[in-house]
């Protein structure tokens, strides 16, 4: 571990939330009340913002309505003291983290157009037979209720709606209890004996400090008012045009910078300044920030070096025409990546003492797995078909719980195509039954965006909770009860806003309407296609699995290595796509920093940096609030 991980790591102990004595239990119930009713404002504000297509805030890995609420709390801490100590302020962004990915528009708000598409439509003949192969609590079957769901202006019947709310919500909670029980497990050895510093939550410990001097310092202002100035300039500028604006967000550089072959073959080539993705870029090991940009361009050298040697054109053939095969390469490199973080960790807790409630949460993960299984085979998958469905999902959600503990990646993608379609796309929709491919279809909506997994922000919520001297267990009841009301909340305030608006007009984010057609297209095509065992894909998905075994390997075995398997685990996926010149320039002002500096200059160089960060989400969130307080659209900051 590098020398800049270790100090940062004792920084967050010495600074932490720990000095505050700790809450007594009035206090905290006081304090979990407030966390809860903040959990349902931000639900609220998220399905407000996001359905309509305003602002989209659910999706990163930091907690933008936390962060908001966290800054609140602090300007106010002086007039409601215990409301606001840092107990409290914890409590709220855990509540949230626990459910913001939940309710966002790769989740909970896509269900409900997701599961009703094929039985309310029938543009392909194969949709009517898929749903007839399913059970009728997987969607309403009344097409007049569902009527509402996709024209919008009328008001749902939730007793028709209760069914598969209660399937889809449970199968949610199901996995979420899973995800927080491997969490709790495995948090331990991430946090105590293998010291990862998670980035991604320095910046609600510096804010929940006590006695903080981040809130008195120049440079925390001076980096705050540059993003803050920048994107409210572009903000106005959407609705003045005449105002000057200068573009942050990833733009599209093909055509300016490499308009001929080969060099097109390698686009988008995206270039851009995004604040915040560059600000936990920088709090980033460097040699990880290194990695993630060398094998972003990598990424598009590879692709280029294709068109060089003429494999894109018609004639090369259909083996040569997929070169290099970055997508499996990338669905190997996962699963490779995963499995040896939790070889790792088994290795660690065979070889130690368990304590009682270390069995209690083993048993509540494999009770969950069986729990799921289940639901899986009631839907219509075969025991096999679905079990590894589960092992798929678990191991991606284990591989972006580590890459955040790392990389601290603003933007957490997963493989292209999700858990279902990598899964059926290598072993082949024709190595399924039809009633599994049908369950299969039909349940794409989870775990389709890797981003709106829960697990990664379990292991976050650990780590705050143990900077903060709390219990661990508790944290993970917490977690619990904070799920299970996002879940209930989330799903009925979306299923009104669903009928408010509707899923086939103008009203609604394009995406989500976009993602279910897609997905019921591709069910059909599973359907009435069936594909035999993409034996290349897989020899290019266990390829990409050797390279991230060697770089593990190569690492280990000598320490200066510089390349880390998380950059290329990162590479193929919207993170690597969209930010490998955010996470270049993150690295070439860090390596200046420590050159010229040292620690001490990154020490004191820390409040800039949480400033930018800071500047960034608090002007989007209130750019996000005002469109949902006036229905108005607002300027997209990121994409």
């Amino acid at each position: 571990m590098s020398s800049s991980r270790v100090q940062l790591e004792e920084r967050l102990s010495e600074e932490g939330v720990s000095p505050e004595p700790p809450a007594r239990q009035p206090a905290l119930r006081s304090a979990l009340v407030l966390a809860l009713l903040c959990e349902v404002l931000v639900i609220f504000w998220i399905v407000a913002s996001e359905v309509p297509g305003k602002v989209f805030i659910s999706s990163w890995s930091i907690v933008m309505p936390g962060i908001f609420l966290l800054a609140l709390l602090a300007l106010v801490r002086r007039w409601f003291p215990r409301f606001t100590n840092s107990h409290a302020m914890l409590l709220v962004y855990t509540c949230l983290s626990a459910t913001a990915c939940l309710v966002g528009y790769g989740a909970l708000q896509l269900m409900f157009p997701a599961v009703s598409w094929m039985r309310y439509y029938s543009t392909y003949p194969s949709w009517s037979r898929i749903m007839a192969l399913l059970p009728d609590w997987v969607a309403p079957t009344d097409r007049d209720v569902l009527r509402g769901l996709f024209y919008g202006n009328s008001v749902p019947d939730l007793r028709v709606w209760l069914p598969t709310m209660l399937a889809w919500g449970g199968m949610s909670f199901v996995f979420a209890a899973v995800m927080i029980a491997l969490a709790l497990l495995m948090s331990r050895s991430w946090i105590r004996e293998e010291k990862l510093t998670f980035p991604i939550v320095m910046l609600p410990l510096e804010m929940c400090q006590p006695r903080t001097p981040l809130w008195r310092s120049g440079l925390f202002w001076f980096g705050f008012a540059v993003p803050a100035v920048l994107e409210s300039l572009l903000a106005l500028n959407f609705y003045f045009p005449s105002v000057p604006a200068i573009q942050l967000k990833h733009v599209d550089f093909t055509t300016f910078l490499f308009p001929d072959r080969p060099w097109s073959a390698g686009a988008p080539w995206l270039i851009g300044f995004t604040p915040f993705v560059i600000g936990f870029a920088f709090l980033a090991p460097a040699d990880i920030s290194f990695s993630v940009f060398l094998f972003g361009i990598g990424d598009r050298l590879a692709l280029v070096l294709a068109a060089y040697l003429g494999w894109d054109l018609p004639s090369a053939g259909s083996y040569a025409r997929r070169m290099p095969y970055l997508a499996q390469q990338n669905v190997g490199a996962f699963m490779a990546f995963g499995g040896l973080v939790l070889w790792r960790w088994l290795r660690r807790y065979r070889q130690r003492a368990h304590e009682r409630w270390e069995t209690g949460a083993l048993a509540v993960a494999v009770t969950g797995v069986v729990l799921l299984a289940v639901f899986f085979h009631l839907l219509g998958m075969a025991w096999w078909t679905g079990l590894l469905l589960i092992g798929t999902i678990l191991m991606y959600a284990i591989a972006l719980s580590r890459v955040r503990a790392e990389s601290g990646a603003a933007w957490a993608f997963g493989s292209f195509g999700g858990a279902h379609g990598n899964m059926v796309s290598l072993l082949g929709s024709g190595s399924f039954s039809q009633q599994s491919i049908a369950a299969l279809g039909v349940s794409q909506w989870y775990a389709a965006d890797l981003r709106f997994l829960p697990m990664p922000f379990h292991f976050e919520a650990f780590k705050m909770a143990d900077s903060a001297g709390w219990s661990r267990r508790r944290t993970a009841w917490v977690l619990v009860l904070a799920t299970l009301l996002g879940i209930v909340v989330g799903s009925v305030i979306i299923l009104y806003w669903s009928y408010a608006l509707g899923w086939s007009t103008a009203k609604v984010y394009y995406a989500i309407t976009a993602s279910s057609i897609g997905l019921s297209r591709r069910a059909d095509d599973w359907f009435r296609n069936p594909m035999p065992v993409d034996t290349v894909g897989l020899q290019w998905a266990g390829i990409g699995a050797l390279v991230v075994v060697a770089l593990a390997w190569l690492r280990q075995q000598f320490l200066w290595f510089p390349l880390h398997p998380v950059g290329y685990v990162l590479a193929h996926t919207g993170t690597g796509l969209s930010f490998w010149s955010h996470y270049g320039i993150a690295w070439v002002l860090k390596a200046l920093v420590l050159r010229f500096g040292g620690m001490r200059l990154y020490q004191r160089a820390l409040p800039l940096v949480f400033g930018v960060i800071v500047g960034d989400i608090l002007t989007q969130t209130l750019w996000s609030v005002m469109a949902v307080i006036l229905n108005v659209p607002v300027y997209q900051f990121v994409s």
